[in-house]
């Protein structure tokens, strides 16, 4: 005779079975897809499982796990969402986060975003700019007026208090923000001022360096060492109390790993420079000379970036960093000018060769592996006819 105990094993075993099914669909189905940009120039695609300080983790279409070396990805690229929040965060390395909410408690800063909360060591915040409240109409332009107006020599935190002629500062100690109230020290004295009120505070810090890595997240970008990531949630340089910053996993847009490993050429001085305009004497004129020296501007909707305007005939020498594998722009010549020549050298071998004039963009990718120095050199088209400016679209050396 069958047990009824075997029976209930049965139905148990199977109701198991599909509960672990459905969530394995639930967690297939919260999972991002994401674009895995490698260092040979390929790509990975499928659902992001899991990042560590090691490796990244998707599954491709088929379910198929794959385990991709941090060491090998240039980029991963996930779904980007329209960015929101009333609150502006800047942390001290310059990066932002906007969110809604924001309160501080102890040492922890904790922000309000799109799925969920991020919280963040008290320590690595500069300053948060909030909406106006109770200076209707004047809150807007109060907002970014006190910016500019910060003193720079102040000895303690400031309170950024909005006020129906403009703001007022208070130097104080900030010691808690909730939703209602600011609470500061002031002459030994502890004050809690109201939030609606408050358009800013700046914590007494100083800069400090960016890291390497940039994190795309829904509400801003910010820089870590390390990065980790699960369904649970995304954790930046999680390996330090003090340092350590989370995030709702939802809130992942991209990761730029080769940030890190990476040199703006509009940051390098040239290690030789020769410029000579079509109108060499203009050259010589020490007001105009940096007019048509190499000259870097912040990118197109990205000030984080930086582009380089070269102009014709400008002969730029870099010196090469070590360990450096690619050399990778975009060129975008000025729309209804002469055309314009562009060579790129590694030491005194051409790697890149082109007439480039009108409208759109020509790539440039070649190998710098080994050489010392690199040459860009912008000289004027076929016929020697003016040419016009040549911009180089976040021209970098990548290890």
């Amino acid at each position: 005779m069958r047990s009824p105990f075997a029976t209930t094993f049965r139905l148990d075993a199977t109701c198991l079975a599909m509960v672990i099914l459905a969530a394995a669909r639930m967690t297939a189905a919260a999972a991002p897809a994401v674009s895995v940009e490698l260092g040979d120039d390929t790509r990975q695609t499928g659902t992001l499982l899991a990042i560590d300080r090691q490796m990244i983790q998707i599954a491709a279409a088929d379910g198929t796990p794959r385990s991709i070396p941090i060491g090998t990805v240039r980029k991963i690229e996930g779904q980007v969402a329209p960015v929101g929040g009333t609150v502006r965060l800047t942390l001290t390395d310059g990066t932002a986060l906007a969110g809604d909410g924001f309160a501080v408690a102890g040492a922890t800063a904790a922000l309000d975003i799109a799925g969920g909360r991020a919280e963040i060591p008290l320590a690595r915040v500069r300053q948060v700019e909030f909406p106006g409240g109770e200076v209707a109409g004047k809150e807007a332009a109060a907002r970014h007026e006190w910016l500019e107006a910060a003193p720079e020599s102040a000895t303690s935190d400031l309170v950024v208090v909005g006020k129906a002629d403009g703001f007022e500062f208070v130097e104080c100690a900030i010691t808690a923000v909730s939703a209602d109230s600011v609470t500061v020290v002031l002459d030994e004295e502890t004050i809690p001022v109201r939030r609606s009120k408050v358009i800013g505070l700046r914590w007494l810090r100083g800069e400090s360096p960016a890291a390497g890595t940039v994190v795309r997240v829904r509400g801003g970008t910010l820089r870590a060492e390390m990065v980790a990531w699960t369904p649970a949630g995304l954790v930046l340089d999680g390996e330090s109390d003090e340092l350590r910053i989370t995030l709702p996993a939802a809130t992942l847009e991209g990761i730029d790993y080769a940030a890190g490993r990476s040199t703006p050429l509009a940051t390098l001085p040239p290690e030789q420079l020769d410029v000579d305009p079509f109108f060499g004497a203009l050259g010589d004129v020490a007001a105009l000379s940096a007019y048509f020296a190499p000259r870097a501007v912040a990118a197109a909707g990205r000030d984080e970036k930086l582009d380089l305007v070269m102009r014709p005939r400008t002969v730029a020498t870099w010196r090469i960093p070590t360990q450096a594998r690619r050399f990778r722009t975009r060129l975008v010549p000025t729309a209804g000018a002469g055309p314009a020549s562009v060579t790129i050298k590694v030491d005194e071998r051409p790697v890149f060769e082109q007439v480039v004039s009108g409208a759109g963009t020509v790539p440039v990718d070649v190998d710098v592996a080994g050489g010392r120095r690199l040459v860009v050199a912008i000289d004027f088209g076929p016929g020697g006819g003016m040419a016009g400016v040549v911009r180089l679209v976040e021209p970098v050396i990548e290890q």
